[in-house]
């Protein structure tokens, strides 16, 4: 879609392709669709950096030549002519949807906004077709990922998936479940410029704290409580190697809390930097 073609989307576009180019000179990188083999190569070799075993492909440089081929898009970021980023997605009906499958980002170039001027680009791509929702997944577990998603996009945690994936075997995910966070991106609002200061949250239920002297538990909040605190680690990642039995009990017990309580009328409502989900009821079930 032209965003000069009179559509609704058209202003948003616009102004959406200004903050994205705008993000990118930030980051120091160039960003670039990927419609040929060797660009499609180029991104699987980013990715395969990140989740894949040595020898192994994260995903099919051919499977990335066919998602952008049948109208989607695949996306490398590079740094002085070297892939530092890749990112692949694909429409899904009624066609004004967009699902961000997988976005990577080689250990070199994060902390100065890569990730940022990624997602960025992917909103100016959706608006620029009219589209004007993005989804995606991601472990709740993830602290970084969910203050990301959360705080500095503006994107609503949407629902929790048990095992969404199966088992995995990549470096990152093998020897864990699964479960997944979707995350639902309304496009039209411009994304917030910096995150801003969490509301007090002194009278709020701790569902999940993260105590350094005891293993996590569930404590369901009371039919009186209308706010809810859900603790994760500071790094998970680090904790599955150092202590992948502990790790997988924090999957267990904010999969009761996170996936228990969006089940019975609660909503992610904000991510603290104490690395807390906050959540409000909203409905009784």
């Amino acid at each position: 879609m032209d965003p000069s073609a009179g559509s609704t989307l058209a202003t948003p576009a616009i102004a959406a392709r200004t903050l994205a180019n705008d993000a990118c000179a930030e980051a120091r990188v160039e960003m670039d669709d990927a419609h040929d083999p060797a660009a499609a190569q180029r991104a699987a070799e980013v990715l395969s950096s990140v989740w894949g075993r040595k020898g192994t492909e994260m995903i099919d440089p051919a499977m990335l030549v066919a998602i952008a081929h049948a109208g989607n898009l695949v996306t490398v970021a590079t740094e002085d002519g070297k892939p530092v980023g890749a990112a692949a997605g694909f429409c899904g009906p009624p066609g004004t949807h967009f699902h961000s499958h997988i976005v990577g980002l080689v250990e070199t170039a994060t902390g100065r906004g890569l990730g940022r001027a990624m997602k960025l680009y992917q909103r100016a791509w959706c608006l620029e077709r009219g589209i004007d929702t993005m989804t995606w997944t991601y472990d709740p577990l993830v602290a970084r990922n969910a203050y990301f998603n959360i705080r500095r996009l503006g994107a609503r945690a949407d629902s929790y998936y048990l095992d969404f994936y199966g088992a995995m075997t990549d470096v990152i995910n093998a020897g864990q479940r699964s479960d997944r966070m979707l995350i639902r991106w309304d496009l039209i609002p411009t994304p917030p410029a910096a995150a801003t200061p969490c509301p007090w949250l002194g009278d709020a239920h701790i569902a999940v704290a993260d105590l350094p002297d005891a293993p996590p538990s569930y404590v369901p909040p009371g039919a009186d409580a209308h706010v809810a605190l859900v603790a994760v680690p500071r790094d998970i990642e680090a904790l599955r190697r150092s202590d992948p039995e502990l790790a997988r009990r924090w999957r267990t017990v904010t999969r009761a809390a996170l996936g228990g309580l969006l089940d019975a009328g609660w909503a992610v409502t904000d991510f603290t930097r104490s690395c807390q989900y906050v959540l409000h009821r909203e409905r009784t079930p």
